[in-house]
């Protein structure tokens, strides 16, 4: 579904060129049109990294890998993302991750399946990876108990909760394919300006991909939560084992809040419909009017 990452335009199209003629007559358009849109997804990417430069600083950076590209991250990353991983959930969720163990989840998580497409995006400033976004491409069929479900479930509560998607997929918006927000993360220090440009290069590749509906598992005491609401998700089924809920919503209306977020440089102004989503929501201030 996706190709890896290649050489520049010009090295590609020649090297198309010097195949034998047969191989040209059956490939040729398709292997072009392919060197257009990943040079138009290249410059999508290029023009956020300048917005990211522009709001956070020169030294911020967003590198994204899709599909099969998951495949070429290398062990030096990994293990860079394995310290960021580890630090943001043992402060903020109060688990007991080591490198090791972060390591071993974010390669398990990841790792290449063609009914379950993986979405990365990893923010660096400098040589450090301080945030991280992945999400799971899939059809609605390809939903499973075991990986979707929150692990703290008994089986009873992991089956409710599969019955309740289905039916929300199937009866409520009429849609078969679905994007799993896996995990989203920044350490501490950083996490409420660099949010919105994790998730916006994976959101804008769902959407091309023809994926109008998200989902995804939180507490209900977590900042997940009041960010799933401030981007339009709605709670459609609480667990109450440990305060889970899972949450569904509009990929592509989510996508225009976190851009307006961005684009009024996180102004008060520019979070005032995230903040009303919420308070409408939690019945608080005047949005229970």
């Amino acid at each position: 579904m996706e190709l890896r990452k290649t050489a520049d335009s010009d090295t590609r199209v020649n090297h198309i060129r010097n195949f034998p003629l047969p191989v040209k007559q059956g490939l040729y358009k398709e292997l072009i049109y392919k060197v257009f849109e990943q040079s138009a997804e290249q410059q999508q990417l290029a023009l956020l990294n300048r917005t990211v430069r522009e709001k956070l600083g020169e030294d911020y950076e967003l590198k994204t890998y899709c599909g099969e590209e998951v495949l070429d991250i290398s062990e030096a990353t990994f293990d860079a993302l394995a310290i960021c991983y580890k630090t943001v959930f043992n402060e903020s969720w109060g688990e007991s991750w080591t490198e090791a163990s972060a390591k071993q989840e974010i390669k398990d998580s990841l790792r290449w399946d063609p009914e379950r497409i993986p979405l990365l995006s990893l923010l660096y400033k400098g040589q450090d990876i301080i945030g991280f976004c992945w999400v799971l491409l899939l059809d609605k069929q390809a939903l499973s108990v075991d990986r979707d479900m929150p692990w703290e479930l008994s089986d009873a509560e992991k089956a409710n909760g599969m019955a309740i998607s289905g039916y929300w997929m199937e009866e409520v918006v009429k849609k078969d394919k679905i994007m799993f927000i896996k995990e989203l993360g920044a350490l501490k220090e950083h996490r409420q300006k660099v949010s919105p440009f994790l998730s916006i290069p994976l959101f804008e590749r769902a959407v091309k991909l023809g994926y109008d509906v998200a989902f995804l598992w939180t507490n209900v005491y977590s900042k997940a939560f009041k960010w799933g609401l401030g981007v339009g998700f709605s709670p459609v089924h609480f667990f109450i084992t440990n305060n889970l809920l899972l949450m569904y919503g509009s990929v592509k209306g989510s996508l225009d809040t976190l851009k307006a977020v961005v684009d009024a440089s996180f102004s008060k102004q520019s979070q005032y419909f995230m903040i009303k989503n919420i308070n409408k929501y939690l019945l608080k201030g005047e949005a229970r009017n």
